[in-house]
């Protein structure tokens, strides 16, 4: 077995896998734990949903993630043809996400409000943690607050009333 071979996949691999299988391993692992960090801006875990927009947001950072992969780590993936094809792949999947998110792409009614209880979540915890002096902003933060809560509460309505 080559040098190269032993440092950089092959059987030499500590797991076994090709570099390119870790590769593939390695950005399906990014992928849920981005797409987890999303959610670290929810105020609480009562306003956790899962939801397609959050999946194009995460979409739209991995894509990018592997190409500069096979950028910066070139020597770790010697196919020429397979790089290519993985980049071309990435770049399908960014736009298509793009497009996705943008025209809002599969997200109907549950999905709207399974998108937008977190986001206001967001609203509430930034409002509620921000260390804010000014009093005019303070009583924004108030308001955006209490009609952010309100609309959240009305949205997990919608959504308790549609799964009956």
């Amino acid at each position: 077995m080559s040098h190269q071979q032993m440092d950089h996949g092959g059987q030499g691999n500590a797991r076994g896998l090709g570099p390119y299988r870790s590769l593939y391993l390695e950005l399906a692992i990014d992928f849920v734990i981005m797409y987890l960090v999303m959610y670290t801006m929810i105020a609480t875990l009562g306003h956790f949903y899962l939801n397609l927009n959050n999946v194009y947001m995460t979409l739209m950072m991995v894509a990018p993630m592997a190409v500069l992969m096979l950028v910066f780590m070139r020597s770790m993936y010697p196919s020429r043809k397979t790089n290519l094809a993985i980049g071309a792949v990435a770049a399908v999947i960014f736009v298509g996400s793009f497009i996705g998110m943008r025209t809002q792409a599969f997200v109907g009614d549950d999905e709207f409000l399974r998108s937008m209880i977190p986001h206001h979540s967001g609203a509430v915890l930034m409002c509620e943690q921000a260390s804010l002096t000014d009093p005019e902003i303070i009583a924004l933060c108030d308001g955006i607050v209490r009609g952010q809560q309100e609309e959240i509460a009305q949205m997990q309505a919608l959504l308790e009333k549609r799964r009956r």
